[in-house]
């Protein structure tokens, strides 16, 4: 690696230090950083879980309204949620980091920190990666290994006819905090001025609470892991799929996989108030936020009838937070949604591109 301002070896003996494997995991790793390849030691009667996800600067990110610890914190945070999805869970994570001449070592330092927020809740081990050079943009890959019982696995190809469809948490949050953060970029670069690493969780003026739950909700996303692992160990759900791409685009990935319809009923999708209050003052429909706003990184799981009154029961007692929000239809049915007027017609909003704007 080619770093004038980063002295690789010195970073890496202060990344191994900085990523001590939490005390639960290390007699499953038995070679961490430091080596050529992490060492791991799976559970007996377990299955692996593999995910990643190669983030872009100024496509996937943007450095002006986000800080490097922020930056960590979501890639993490991104791929533990497809664990997640999965009803697995999370063990190992390791990062590639491709850095510009810009980055100091305080920089890769402050993502790593944020990568360790987002993994020490669930004792995820970092263990391992790598650190290369880019001419002009940032660049990190993140891949995250989990396990689960094999029969425990949740996958978009198990939805039936009959199924109810749910989703944990609120929708179109996260995009709804982009639009605020693009905005200011906008305004910023309109003064001919660069904000420094944010106080972009600093409300301003009327309606700064929503502007800061609403940007939180972009930047520092949540997980659903324990909501999977209630679905996966109950054998509750049929299929599940984290909303990454949007409703309207994720609910489409497990019809096709499951070769069903659905019915969406707008009527019934969990908006938070700070998006209800967004989307008023700019005078937006909230409904489109929640089909087509991306990055929420919520739970959109199946239920068969016969398991339905358990998961109720555990909605009523608050030990899963989702909403019944639609049921899964024959294929021939296609993709429908029920609109706030009552009338069912084609599902026709578009998923999530993660493209900045």
């Amino acid at each position: 690696m080619r770093q004038s301002r980063i002295g690789e070896f010195e970073l890496i003996r202060y990344l191994r230090r900085a990523t001590a494997i939490p005390r639960g995991v290390q007699a499953s790793v038995l070679a961490g950083i430091g080596d050529d390849a992490a060492v791991l030691k799976p559970r007996p009667g377990r299955v692996i879980l593999a995910t990643t996800d190669l983030l872009a600067e100024r496509i996937h990110f943007d450095l002006t309204f986000a800080s490097y610890r922020q930056l960590g914190y979501k890639a993490a945070m991104a791929n533990l949620s497809d664990i997640a999805a999965m009803g697995g869970v999370p063990r190992f994570l390791l990062i590639a980091l491709a850095l510009t001449p810009r980055e100091t070592s305080r920089n890769v330092e402050a993502m790593y920190e944020g990568i360790h927020t987002a993994c020490y809740p669930s004792g995820v081990a970092v263990v391992g990666g790598d650190l290369s050079a880019s001419r002009t943009d940032l660049f990190l890959a993140v891949m995250v290994l989990g396990d689960s019982a094999p029969r425990g696995v949740l996958r978009r190809s198990g939805a039936r006819a009959g199924d109810r469809l749910y989703v944990t948490g609120t929708l179109g949050d996260a995009q709804a905090g982009l639009e605020i953060l693009l905005r200011r970029r906008k305004k910023s670069r309109a003064v001919k001025t660069t904000p420094t690493h944010p106080s972009p969780l600093e409300g301003e003026g009327e309606g700064g609470g929503d502007l800061v739950y609403l940007i939180r909700r972009h930047l520092m996303p949540t997980a659903r892991l324990i909501e999977g692992r209630i679905l996966a160990d109950g054998r509750l759900a049929s299929a599940a799929i984290d909303v990454s791409d949007g409703l309207a685009g994720d609910i489409r990935h497990i019809c096709e996989e499951s070769r069903v319809g659905c019915l969406i009923d707008a009527r019934k999708l969990p908006l938070s108030p700070h998006l209800l209050a967004h989307a008023q003052a700019h005078k937006r429909d909230p409904i489109a936020y929640a089909l087509s706003g991306g990055e929420d990184y919520e739970l959109l799981f199946t239920v068969p009838p016969a398991k339905v009154s358990r998961v109720d029961s555990l909605i009523r007692r608050q030990v899963l937070r989702a909403t019944p929000i639609g049921q899964i239809t024959p294929r021939r049915q296609g993709l429908r949604l029920i609109g706030v007027d009552g009338s069912a017609s084609p599902l026709t909003a578009t998923g999530y591109e993660h493209r900045l704007g």
